[in-house]
């Protein structure tokens, strides 16, 4: 399948896999839509909108997914990056999607460019009429950027909300597995989870995203060590960042390194990252990233080279897709 620039026309790409049988639930009251939106990617409004169309036709509310929604990003960012085929859908269904239930169901559609959240489900509702107002299907995912859109469908979930609110209250989602396992894992982070987060930061203040650097990679893991040999946080120690990086000769023009102690979870470390540094994680002339934890204990390092860096993903599905130089 090939792909070329993309314009303002519409495109599908899907693949269903697999099928299954939901019974339908009876309609629910539904609070008010705004008549008009200006809005772009807001989950909330978006899944509004098909639920009080779905009801219309006397069919359940559906909700949103988190583990939808992460593949739906994925898909997107690689749509983005011009690399999107079947193979890579069937390898998103089969890491993620499958394992949400034994007779698991699922397509997906790329639309765009919109000015709007209305103007994409009114499209989206006409294009994809049949599998939108399906009886059986029980959830979405979600993903926007710069008005094109990628929406996941999939029936046959194992796990469901004890309540599908029509308009939901709130921007979380229905998470029924936070826990990915440890097949993303290097150095004590779930590296993909990490990068994707972080580079999905810089893509939305046009900053080119992060690869890894092999050399960034292995200084930040032997800080992690060496903190949780000490028992606290420091940065110096057997190993100090500046001078054991450019003993290995490594051709790094600017280094910049920060460490602490307390998070675990990768989105923690994101999220301190950019309330507290945020103006260096976006800065354009850090170009590679080396991240580890150990214990709690963690260290990131950002290094800008003498040359280019070609990230192909931005957001990788695994670390088979991270994009590490040296």
């Amino acid at each position: 399948m090939k792909f070329g620039n993309y314009l303002s026309s519409a495109i599908f790409l899907g693949i269903t896999l697999a099928t299954t049988t939901v019974a339908g639930g009876s309609p629910a009251a539904a609070p008010a839509l705004p008549a008009t939106s200006t809005s772009q990617g807001n989950a909330q409004e978006i899944i509004c909108q098909i639920n009080r169309d779905r009801e219309r036709r006397y069919l359940s509310p559906i909700f949103l997914h988190r583990t939808l929604s992460d593949a739906a990003l994925y898909l997107g960012q690689r749509y983005a990056d011009n690399r999107l085929d079947s193979s890579y859908f069937n390898q998103v269904f089969n890491e993620l999607i499958a394992p949400l239930g034994n007779s698991v169901s699922s397509s997906y559609k790329i639309l765009g460019t919109f000015s709007n959240d209305n103007s994409y489900v009114d499209e989206l509702e006409q294009s994809i009429y049949d599998s939108l107002f399906a009886r059986t299907l029980d959830a979405i995912g979600l993903y926007e950027r710069n008005g094109v859109y990628t929406i996941v469908l999939a029936s046959g979930l194992s796990d469901r909300p004890s309540r599908i609110e029509t308009c939901p209250a709130s921007s979380s989602q229905f998470d029924p597995n936070s826990d990915k396992g440890g097949s993303g894992i290097k150095d004590g982070v779930d590296l993909p989870s990490f990068l994707c987060d972080i580079n999905q930061e810089r893509i939305r203040a046009n900053v080119d995203a992060f690869a890894v650097h092999t050399a960034l990679q292995d200084e930040a893991w032997q800080q992690a060590l060496q903190m949780d040999r000490l028992g606290h946080y420091t940065v110096d120690g057997l190993r100090k960042v500046d001078e054991s990086i450019y003993d290995q000769r490594v051709y790094v023009k600017q280094l910049y390194w920060v460490a602490g102690d307390s998070y675990h979870n990768s989105k923690s470390l994101v999220n301190v990252l950019m309330s507290s540094y945020r103006d260096k994680v976006l800065d354009p002339k850090f170009q590679v990233i080396g991240v580890a934890q150990k214990n709690g204990f963690w260290s990131v390092i950002l290094g800008s080279l003498y040359r280019s860096v070609r990230v192909r993903n931005s957001c990788p599905l695994t670390l088979d897709d991270v994009d590490y130089t040296s």
